[in-house]
């Protein structure tokens, strides 16, 4: 008999009080989450949508200026440099890139030489505007080309990334670190152009993302977050729950609770009851994203009773699919906003602070355990009844693992929308009680402020890895305000 089976007997036997006192340590041997959730989660609930269109151009002289300069000077990089062979190397690279993240490159095979080339490309931009531009400099004396393409860029508001591939401009760099560029000069770097990629395809994906946002609402509606164009639609809470009585409890619920029961390091309180509901509210969640064609969800959960959904939301941002607590709107943009910028989930939490050792506790009840990506390790959890109420349902406490650095995230959507971004690493993961708050507590110090009190927001967002640069590039990139308030680090700020 399987820990499943011995599960059951033991649930259908006496539920109320199984494992309440005595705890079941489990190996987390069986059935890895990622494997049995994409045999359950309709690939259809996985919208597909059109990447970013890039313009790639790359300056420097043609290559018979070498051979036809007089006394032998082309300036640096030198006149054995082989920009041409460069070009056809990057270009493979960048169509791996275009494979790789479902981009559309339009890459320019005649290089940029001098100002009738220049003027032929603004024109292109001005008339067919892409998502983003893309320079590749190899020449010091093409930098007077470069600037007249980033104002071009400025003035469409295209964001750009200008790569300078070798050290060839000379002095200072400040004026290309601005509000709508991303700026690298670094040898050869082309993760660093990846990452540049990414960031606008980010945006470009972004706009085309629907988040449900279930309320009280007796119809549904629709409109648009007014920066990052998420489109928001509500949808009452009344068909929900009438999803939820619906769901049958079958092969792949029971697979399912399987694979959550096998894979746990211990059972605290759960019931059958308790699980066959979170499969209910799994796929009733699942069904509505399928039926409005949706992305990710927000949701009022608390005070549900039987009905919350805490596990389905642990498990489907495993996957990549955005679910927040509370029907926090803006706690859902930045999960969604994470989860396509670093592929990997965020926990939303409720912040408390440690004074005395100058820590931050993240606390919440849906923490996902994929914290290093669908495809990476899962943390260790247990399952355990929901923190705050004695009706029986069950949430997961994960562990996350000590000095893992994480990054802290909280966009602030209007008019002229925020990005507020901490960088940290793991000190422990608490138990419950008696560190108190939600199911899973997890403390942190945070090793870009001085002072750990200084973290603002509620709801903020935790993912796990050196990703603090890369929020604050992103926002640098599409011209975001940071509000990096007392932040103590390396450019940008």
């Amino acid at each position: 008999m399987n820990n499943y089976e011995k599960f059951a007997a033991i649930s259908k036997g006496n539920r109320r009080d199984f494992l309440s006192t005595l705890g079941l340590a489990l190996g987390a041997t069986a059935f890895p989450w990622s494997q049995i959730e994409a045999g359950l989660l309709d690939p259809s609930i996985q919208r597909k949508k059109q990447g970013a269109t890039i313009r790639v151009v790359f300056l420097y002289p043609p290559s018979k200026t070498f051979a036809d300069n007089p006394d032998g000077w082309w300036s640096w990089p030198g006149n054995d440099y082989d920009a041409e062979g460069h070009q056809q190397k990057y270009t493979k690279v960048l169509r791996e890139f275009e494979k790789k993240h479902n981009l559309k490159l339009k890459i320019d095979k005649k290089s940029v030489s001098g100002a009738k080339d220049t003027q032929k490309v603004i024109q292109q931009i001005q008339t067919n505007r892409p998502d983003g531009l893309l320079l590749i400099m190899f020449y010091n004396g093409s930098l007077s080309q470069a600037n007249l393409l980033l104002k071009a860029s400025e003035e469409l508001n295209i964001p750009t990334v200008f790569f300078i591939g070798l050290g060839v401009k000379h002095g200072p760099v400040d004026h290309y670190r601005r509000p709508g560029v991303y700026f690298i000069q670094s040898l050869d770097n082309l993760k660093a152009i990846e990452l540049g990629l990414r960031m606008i395809n980010t945006r470009k994906h972004l706009s085309q993302s629907r988040l449900l946002s279930i309320t009280e609402a007796k119809n549904t509606s629709e409109n648009t977050e007014s920066f990052l164009g998420i489109k928001v639609r509500k949808v009452p809470f009344a068909r929900y729950a009438e999803f939820f009585h619906q769901a049958d409890i079958n092969k792949k619920a029971h697979k399912l609770i399987k694979s959550l029961t096998d894979n746990a390091i211990e059972i605290r309180g759960v019931t059958t009851e308790s699980l066959q509901n979170a499969m209910r509210a799994h796929f009733a969640l699942k069904k509505l994203l399928q039926n409005e064609d949706a992305d990710g969800l927000a949701m009022n959960c608390l005070k549900r009773g039987m009905l919350k959904p805490c596990v389905s939301f642990s498990l489907l941002n495993d996957q990549l699919i955005t679910a927040t607590c509370e029907n926090d709107l803006p706690a859902a943009y930045t999960q969604m906003l994470g989860q396509s910028l670093v592929r990997r989930p965020g926990f939303q939490h409720n912040p408390c602070f440690e004074t005395e050792k100058n820590h931050y506790y993240a606390s919440h009840c849906t923490c996902p355990t994929k914290v290093y990506g669908p495809d990476g390790s899962q943390l260790k959890y247990l399952l355990r009844r929901f923190a705050h109420t004695n009706e029986g349902s069950c949430a997961i406490q994960a562990f996350w693992q000590k000095d893992d650095p994480v990054t802290m995230v909280h966009y602030y959507p209007g008019a002229k929308p925020k990005l507020d971004v901490y960088a940290g690493r793991v000190v422990q993961s608490h138990p419950m009680p008696p560190a108190a708050g939600c199911t899973t507590n997890v403390e942190i110090e945070i090793t870009d402020r001085p002072d750990a009190c200084m973290v603002k927001g509620h709801h903020n967002l935790l993912f796990c890895g050196d990703y603090a640069r890369h929020f604050r590039l992103f926002a640098q990139l599409h011209r975001m305000e940071l509000s990096d308030s007392n932040y103590k680090g390396p450019w940008p700020i």
